[in-house]
């Protein structure tokens, strides 16, 4: 199972793997991968803001302050207070998860960087090696065979020479596919470079957030391993020159052009099925409406018929009673 945040920080999805575990809660495996804080909460940040378009705040700093004072006003008396966080029963910290963290959803940039009060809460569902915990920064500099089996050990899946040979040959990560250049031979698949201004935003922003996530980042050591720690290098970028700069606004901005004709695209598609499906719905209708019509004259005519008829039968029994 991939923990993603939406997991690690939902504290009713642990309850309901625990439960749905057949009776064998045990023998369920977490990999876990856990990168820098800071330089996570700025790629999410990254992507929301700058690729997606969902995210206003364009400022790094400005918004994280801004979750970070959420989260202060959600609960004053846990905020940075993992020592208490520790003590909280299952139940009230569930609901803490619930209510500040919201789940794990998207655009939670400070929360979801918190990886230790989540897993706090995982481990009172799950024993500590029932997880295999992954720094991120390793996990890009291994080589894949060894990842492969390394992953096959932990969770008892089988692993043959071929599937490890293919790994090797299609998920090799990009830094140790480099060529002689020491460049790698295809670009990342990130949202952290974006922005021209990116080691700026990150290097304005990091002496607030290293000492928020530092007592998180304590706990995790505690919880899990002592070498799960990060340094300000694993967070930190180099400026850009004016000539790059102007090279990566530009590619933004064609990205942005790209994801807005994407969207106007959708957005088109989408009201042509609308009308498409109203359109049906009206021609339904409307036979419909013409069935019924006919329906009710033949009924109206059959009355009719009745009503000529029945004066005469009328008749008849009359003259046939005086008769009698």
């Amino acid at each position: 199972m991939d923990f993603t945040p939406n997991y690690i920080c939902d504290a009713d999805a642990m309850a309901r793997i625990h439960d749905s575990a057949a009776g064998r809660p045990e023998a369920v495996k977490f990999i876990v991968v856990v990168r820098d804080p800071v330089a996570r909460a700025f790629s999410e940040w990254s992507m929301f803001a700058l690729g997606w378009n969902w995210d206003p705040v364009k400022n790094f700093s400005a918004a994280m302050a801004y979750k970070l004072q959420a989260l202060q006003r959600c609960n004053r008396s846990l905020y940075l207070n993992v020592s208490r966080l520790r003590q909280l029963p299952t139940t009230e910290l569930a609901a803490y998860l619930r209510k500040c963290f919201d789940y794990g959803r998207a655009t939670m940039y400070a929360t979801s960087s918190m990886y230790s009060a989540c897993l706090l809460h995982a481990l009172r569902y799950f024993k500590r090696e029932q997880f295999l915990v992954l720094r991120y920064e390793d996990l890009m500099a291994m080589d894949a065979t060894a990842t492969l089996r390394l992953l096959s050990r932990f969770t008892g899946l089988h692993l043959d020479d071929s599937t490890a040979a293919k790994a090797r040959g299609q998920c090799q990560p990009a830094r140790l596919r480099a060529g002689k250049q020491g460049k790698a031979d295809a670009p990342p698949n990130a949202y952290s470079s974006s922005s021209p201004h990116a080691a700026e935003m990150l290097a304005e922003a990091a002496p607030q957030l290293e000492a928020v996530f530092a007592p998180y980042n304590a706990l995790l050591r505690e919880l899990l391993h002592p070498r799960l720690s990060w340094a300000a290098s694993d967070h930190r970028k180099v400026p850009l020159s004016a000539e790059a700069k102007a090279r990566v606004a530009a590619e933004r901005y064609q990205r942005r052009l790209a994801l807005r004709r994407r969207q106007v695209s959708r957005r088109v598609a989408q009201i042509e099925r609308a009308a498409e499906v109203r359109s049906r719905i009206g021609g339904a209708a409307a036979a419909a409406g013409r069935g019924a019509g006919r329906g009710a004259i033949a009924r109206g005519a059959r009355r009719r018929g009745g009503a000529r008829r029945l004066p005469g039968r009328r008749g008849e029994a009359h003259e046939g009673a005086a008769s009698r």
